[in-house]
């Protein structure tokens, strides 16, 4: 990766990892395990507020109700840095699961890519980068390419526990926006107010003091929930140092077959260290 774009990959996971706020749901193990169980907000009028906390458990409730789902994610920043994505996510696991195949656009040259979360490990396969094998990366060790490049956190971020819980003390407002047709679902929208410093240091995000001086001070979260209170889609944008970066995720078919699993030992190898990366 380019000295020019490794500021921008910072900026896109913390993107990312602070829109596990409406992905995430609550313990498989906290009992809330069937659609019965599910807590909506109810009687909401257009511009009711919300309590964070009661948004909050509400979310945890609907995605427990339904642990797996098909997933798909764009990002753009500035004219010509895009991320696409599609795949399925599994919370019922251990830790949370993922499987997505993405592309990176930018500079006039896409890279295709498949990353899979399993264990706690994320494999990485980048084509031709890395040699058509999946790099293996362990999130929780200081030495990967991952933590030096200030991405250690991308996977406790997906944490169905504790990203949520942890995230609370960064919203300042939830506000109920009524009832919209996306796509042909009826869908309740609510936009959430977060400060932004306030989230990075909730997560434990590992931003550098530069790329955090070049991020607003709170950002507007439109968040989609269905009738059983799942996450269905999720848009924010804001502007950093004059770059205006947008991302929209949906999640839909919930309690789709999810079968995700570490590539085989032969198509997997040890992630080269970030020097070797930076070189490239």
């Amino acid at each position: 990766m380019s000295r020019a774009r490794r500021p921008l990959a910072s900026l896109a996971v913390t993107a990312l990892a602070l829109a596990g706020l409406a992905a995430c749901g609550d313990d498989p193990d906290s009992g809330h395990d069937t659609a019965a169980d599910v807590v909506a907000l109810s009687g909401l009028e257009e511009g009711d507020t919300v309590a964070p906390a009661e948004f909050i458990d509400t979310i945890q409730d609907g995605v427990a109700a339904s642990s797996t789902a098909e997933v798909t994610m764009s990002m753009d920043m500035g004219e010509d840095t895009t991320f696409t994505g599609d795949g399925v996510l599994d919370y019922a696991a251990d830790t949370p699961e993922l499987q997505m195949t993405m592309t990176i656009g930018g500079g006039g040259q896409d890279v295709d890519y498949e990353v899979r979360a399993v264990d706690g490990l994320l494999y990485v396969n980048m084509g031709a980068l890395s040699g058509g094998k999946f790099w293996k990366l362990d999130p929780s060790d200081p030495a990967s390419p991952l933590a030096q490049m200030g991405l250690d956190q991308v996977l406790d971020q997906s944490d169905p526990i504790g990203a949520v819980t942890r995230m609370e003390p960064a919203i300042e407002s939830v506000t109920y926006a009524g009832e919209e047709d996306v796509d042909g679902r009826d869908l309740d929208h609510y936009e959430l107010t977060v400060d932004l410093a306030k989230a990075i240091d909730a997560l434990g995000s590992d931003v550098s003091t530069q790329v955090e001086s070049q991020l607003p001070d709170s950002i507007t979260y439109d968040v989609w929930l269905d009738d059983e209170s799942r996450f269905a889609q999720l848009v924010m944008a804001y502007e950093a140092t004059n770059v205006p970066v947008s991302m929209t995720m949906t999640a839909d078919d919930w309690g789709t077959d999810a079968d995700i699993e570490a590539p085989p030992a032969d198509e997997v190898t040890d992630a080269p260290s970030f020097g070797d990366m930076a070189a490239d």
